[in-house]
């Protein structure tokens, strides 16, 4: 069974060989607090098991994909700043005592990138890197078949790379990350600092107004999304030239909007990528949308506590 725990919504799902079984969702509601949140959490895996074992497909465990940064040897996320109150949550432990399923926590963009690599646009490849543009800008690194997650946890944050020395200030605290331009709170935060411009944009469109005003020829928009690619482009030719990978998924809710970024994203990469060839790089979007993370916690799951 897979869990999806994102700052709006949950998802569910009992999977077997790739494939979505049965699924559910519920609203998040973090603002009611841990305890709460908690209590829907084991209440919607409960509900969802029993129904498997009605239908004769029994969950053998659980897997969870939880935002936030993540203390697998221990099951807790540290802290998720999109859900409210969640500092060292033992959340592996607190779900499997609640559902008597064992529980296996992962970060939910390392669960996306799995997901895409055994079932979606990284299916066949020896490696690849997955960014998730969304709300920040998460991302996963498979090398040689495995997630890196590295000694300290960090393993695949692409998105704190750095991009623009003395740059916009990231929600994490430093300055220049890839994640200040080409998420959504990035490109909305642009927007603001360039009011007074003449644009059609207005800040409380989100990313689908600023990429229709694009589309529709609105130069400030355009440029913005521009900014975006150029700072993708540097993150990515960094990437490139630390792992030698050739194959890097674009996901997320900010995915969309991917072809009005990819110009100046190659083109950078193209002025940045002098050690290897740039036109071998794939940079492609994502294909399992919404089912990634699923998939992958699923995956996740068998791996680590070797389940069927």
């Amino acid at each position: 069974m897979a869990l999806d725990l994102g700052g709006t919504n949950v998802r569910l799902a009992l999977v077997r060989e790739g494939h979505l079984l049965h699924t559910a969702r519920l609203a998040t509601q973090a603002q009611d607090g841990p305890a709460a949140l908690l209590e829907r959490l084991a209440a919607a895996v409960n509900d969802l098991a029993a129904w498997g074992r009605a239908e004769g497909s029994p969950p053998a465990g659980l897997g969870v994909a939880s935002p936030g940064v993540i203390d697998r040897g221990r099951g807790v996320v540290r802290v998720s700043p999109n859900l409210p109150g969640w500092r060292d949550m033992p959340l592996a432990q607190e779900l499997s005592q609640a559902t008597s399923l064992a529980v296996a926590l992962e970060n939910d963009a390392n669960l996306y990138a799995l997901g895409e690599y055994l079932y979606g646009a990284g299916q066949g490849a020896g490696g690849m890197a997955c960014l998730t543009l969304g709300t920040g800008v998460g991302g996963g690194l498979i090398l040689e078949g495995r997630l890196v997650t590295g000694a300290l946890g960090s393993g695949g944050e692409i998105g704190h790379t750095l991009v623009e020395p003395d740059g916009r200030a990231c929600g994490c605290g430093a300055l220049g990350c890839l994640e200040a331009y080409a998420s959504a709170t990035g490109l909305m935060g642009m927007l603001a600092e360039a009011q007074g411009r003449t644009s059609a944009c207005q800040p409380g469109g989100g990313v689908e107004g600023l990429a229709r005003a694009a589309r529709a020829g609105d130069t400030l928009a355009a440029e913005l999304f521009a900014r975006a690619g150029v700072a993708l482009g540097r993150a990515i030719a960094n990437l490139v030239a630390l792992t030698g990978l050739d194959l890097v998924v674009i996901g997320g809710g900010v995915a969309p909007a991917w072809p009005l970024m990819e110009p100046a994203c190659r083109q950078e990469m193209a002025a940045r990528l002098c050690i290897v060839d740039p036109g071998a790089v794939r940079v492609v979007p994502a294909q399992m949308g919404e089912q990634a993370p699923l998939l992958g916690a699923a995956a996740w799951a068998r791996q680590r506590l070797a389940v069927d």
